[in-house]
């Protein structure tokens, strides 16, 4: 047992380690003219969202009232990305753009692909001594069903994200659906040791003028 808990913490090392050293892949070309977008992305452009805690049980209990921005643009690599901001974290800072398609950030990271169903878009597996230690990956899955959010109901392509600690049996995911020029309407993130998550709910959404 002492000997998985090492290669755990080890995987963990080198999970962190990777993630920073990661960079994007200049070989993806930016979004085609004409592409659809399902993250406007334009200096001003806001997001409203309802925030909740919701217990195993499915129970929503409001915490407070986030607004997401893009402030401003910045380079990384030759390429400019739209730099998002969050009204209740002073430190949130997250930089995205289009490439052909992809959403992705300034260390290579694919965060959302809207043309195939059930696609791995982003996939990492560590193995050491011989043990797989652990499993990332998101995939895409596009619904027929409409997506409830406090702002209505939207068609809306899912982005699912796990990660896996085979030798302790531990499974983690969340999910972020997107809809069609509007950008992320709902976002469940990965659950806590109790079994809460943090739901974000969309409740308005505009574009710079």
């Amino acid at each position: 047992m002492q000997n998985k808990i090492y290669i755990l913490a080890l995987a963990i090392v080198m999970i962190t380690a990777f993630s920073c050293k990661k960079q994007e892949d200049l070989s993806i070309d930016k979004i085609d003219n004409g592409e659809v977008s399902f993250s406007p992305l334009e200096v001003g452009n806001y997001w409203i969202y309802e925030v909740s805690l919701m217990d195993k049980t499915g129970q929503l209990t409001f915490v407070e009232i986030d607004s997401t921005y893009i402030v401003g643009t910045k380079d990384f690599n030759g390429n400019t990305y739209y730099e998002y901001n969050s009204s209740t974290s002073a430190t949130y800072k997250q930089y995205l753009r289009d490439s052909a398609s992809y959403l992705i950030d300034e260390k290579g990271e694919k965060f959302f692909y809207h043309k195939n169903n059930a696609d791995t878009i982003e996939e990492q597996k560590i193995e050491a001594f011989g043990y797989l230690i652990s499993h990332i990956y998101r995939v895409i899955y596009h619904h027929d069903e409409l997506v409830k959010c406090v702002a209505g109901d939207f068609p809306a392509i899912e982005a699912r994200y796990t990660i896996e600690f085979p030798l302790i049996s531990t499974k983690t995911t969340s999910y972020n659906f997107y809809s069609l020029d509007i950008g992320l309407i709902l976002r469940a993130d990965a659950a806590d040791v109790n079994g809460n998550r943090n739901i974000f709910s969309m409740m308005r959404w505009g574009k710079a003028e």
